[in-house]
């Protein structure tokens, strides 16, 4: 059904975007994606009938960026029809609310919609402000914390999101006169204002929040910043992959390890360990935190740590869930390290990122809570049914993970030919891609998705292939997949190569696959769940070419590398295989200056003949060799084989 908006209806949904957008924009109001607003507006449909509709904030939309076709159109009249049932499912508010969207294209809207449309208001907001959750999760009563607000907003229980706490306020305010309110607190949930213009209910909202600060800051400065002690970062680097080892027994993870000094202060105080089971600072974030996170106070504990809180997990699963849901990844993905700060972990670079946000607030809040009273929190059962919440596993039901995400894979030369193709199909696979070249353009292949990473630096120079690698471990915990792609070409008769280009191949295509694949080495073996080095090696090993004598033994040492890797890595679960494409031409720049018409001359043939010289008359393509690559790396695949050589050829004449 196509809905028209009156130039007037306009007006009021882009007052509504605005307001929305400076709630969004504020940390300490809203996370990656949190909270929702809505307006009620009249709306023409495509009969030319006037119908009373609510906006609300559409699922995937950010506060921060929204739009007006972030919002989600429902028809009132069978949304407040609802007020006439007393109970409905997640899945049968699901059913309902689809009924009720005017428009079946946008997408599914906030699960709080119910309680955007019972609120006898035009404008509604709703966040989840730390310093409302500061007095929320503690033993104060809601007098007490009504009383700091001067009786201007009502204070509800912690009720699960969804129909029933829209219910629940329902029957709450039925014998209320709300206009002379001006919001409601959700106890461990967050602040609802509401207006009948968009700065009423915003402004409303910023007063209330900045009344619970002020409150707040009567009593509790902050967390104190404290710096890492001098060499313990290097230490901590050498652990990272250890302890990423140790998480990714089940799923390969990305680590984001957060040692600013508020985070080194918070992993410091005594309550960073007592907070350790206390849970965050909104149920919502239990889907990607769990309840509990992991404490250690030294990096020695970490095996037994882990271990420990995996038993304990599924043990409480199967004490709160059992046989309804499918389990979750069992491992911690906050891990709190006395004097070295957090770690956060998730298949997903950016995922790990957003619990690093998460729990950095969920630390003040804790902290901010103790300093006005006794912690409090959901019980344990109400929070693995919140993590455990239907609505989320019908999602998961439907996402498909990428069986290789998780993994982190660095491609040398990078910047153009097969690396370059390679280093994107990492990304479409689902991999962490790390693409390394000299070339200084490579540091712009960075995409904004977290998927894609440039990092220039010479692979010939060891301190740099080490500082490199260091940098890779201390940003992301490890390493899983090196393609050896980088390589040096002038071709050159034999009676004509000078040493000094001999000793420029060897630096290139010997020594420095060797760099490489010595540090990605060390850090497989820290992390004890296998690892891939993949060599790109060329035809010219085992099909030697005219004038190519430099190149051609060059690429000799790094194919018996790969051989030594196969042979040292196999009890570590490292793999080691070789790649030998031919005549890759796109985008290459090994052919660049003369060096594909000098060879085409050499044989005698045209440009053409030369590129689709193979059995199969064919232009071999940088793709073919990437997808070789990446079902090298596949355990379903060649997940048995190492010490492989494969042609990407066409079929040598």
């Amino acid at each position: 059904m196509t809905v028209v908006l009156s130039k007037d209806a306009r007006v009021l949904l882009g007052e509504r975007v605005r307001t929305s957008r400076l709630l969004g924009k504020d940390e300490e109001l809203v996370l990656h994606g949190g909270g929702n607003t809505s307006v009620k507006l009249t709306v023409r449909d495509t009969l030319q009938r006037n119908r009373e509709a609510l906006l609300v904030k559409g699922s995937g939309s950010d506060l921060a960026s929204i739009d007006e076709n972030g919002f989600t159109i429902l028809d009132m009249v069978p949304l407040l029809e609802a007020k006439a049932i007393e109970r409905m499912s997640d899945i049968e508010m699901t059913s309902y609310l689809r009924t009720c969207m005017l428009d079946p294209d946008q997408p599914f809207p906030s699960v709080e919609t119910f309680l955007h449309a019972f609120i006898k208001a035009k404008f509604v907001d709703h966040s989840h402000a730390d310093s409302i959750l500061s007095l929320t999760n503690t033993d104060l009563d809601d007098g007490k914390i009504a009383e700091i607000f001067g009786g201007k907003v009502l204070v509800l229980p912690y009720v699960a999101p969804g129909f029933e706490l829209a219910r629940y306020f329902m029957d709450f305010v039925s014998s209320i006169d709300i206009s002379g309110y001006e919001g409601v607190i959700l106890r461990h949930h967050g602040l609802v204002t509401w207006g009948e213009t968009a700065d009423e209910s915003y402004d409303r909202h910023i007063n209330i929040v900045s009344a619970a600060k002020n409150f707040i800051a009567e009593k509790w400065k902050g967390i104190q910043r404290r710096e890492i002690e001098e060499g313990k970062r290097d230490e901590f680097i050498d652990f990272l992959p250890v302890l990423r080892g140790l998480l990714s027994r089940g799923n390969r993870k990305i680590l984001y390890w957060d040692n600013s000094p508020e985070m080194v202060g918070y992993s410091l105080l005594p309550e960073a360990e007592e907070f350790s089971s206390l849970g965050p600072a909104t149920p919502d974030m239990l889907i990607r935190t769990k309840m509990n996170y992991l404490y250690l106070r030294s990096l020695s504990e970490a095996r037994e740590g882990v271990e420990k809180y995996v038993a304990d997990y599924r043990d409480k699963f199967q004490r709160y869930i059992g046989t309804s849901y499918p389990m979750h990844d069992p491992y911690p993905s906050v891990i709190v390290v006395k004097g070295y700060g957090v770690v956060t972990s998730s298949p997903s670079y950016k995922e790990s990122r957003i619990i690093g946000d998460q729990v950095r607030h969920s630390f003040r809040v804790s902290i901010a809570a103790k300093s006005v009273g006794r912690n409090r929190f959901i019980t344990e059962k109400q929070a693995f049914e919140m993590e455990y919440w239907s609505l989320e596993e019908a999602k998961l039901k439907k996402f498909r993970k990428p069986e290789l995400q998780g993994y982190i894979g660095l491609v040398t030369g990078a910047a153009s030919g097969i690396g370059k193709v390679t280093f994107s199909r990492f990304a479409d696979e689902g991999i962490l891609a790390i693409g390394a070249d000299i070339d200084p353009s490579i540091v712009f292949m960075t995409d904004k998705n977290g998927m894609k990473f440039g990092m220039k630096f010479d692979i010939t120079n060891e301190e740099e292939v080490r500082n490199a690698f260091r940098e890779v471990v201390e940003m992301f915990g490890g390493i899983d997949v090196v393609f050896n792609n980088a390589g040096y070409l002038k071709p050159s008769p034999l009676d004509e190569l000078s040493l000094n280009e001999l000793r420029k191949h060897i630096e290139v295509n010997s020594i420095g696959s060797f760099n490489v694949t010595k540090e990605a080495f060390k850090i497989m073996k820290k992390q004890g769940i296998g690892g891939n080095i993949i060599f790109n090696i060329t035809k010219n090993v085992t099909n030697p070419g005219k004038g190519m004598t430099a190149y051609g033994t060059s690429k000799a040492f790094a194919s018996q590398l790969s051989r030594y890797v196969a042979v040292e890595g196999g009890s570590y679960g490292i793999r080691s295989n070789v790649v030998n494409p031919d005549k890759i031409f796109r985008e290459s720049k090994i052919w660049e200056g003369g060096v594909l018409e000098d060879r085409a001359k050499a044989k005698g043939i045209t440009v053409d003949e030369y590129r689709k010289g193979n059995l199969l008359h064919m232009e071999v393509l940088p793709e073919h060799v990437a997808n070789v690559v990446i079902a090298l790396i596949r355990d379903g695949t060649f997940g048995a084989t190492t010490g492989a050589s494969i042609p990407v050829d066409g079929g040598i004449q």
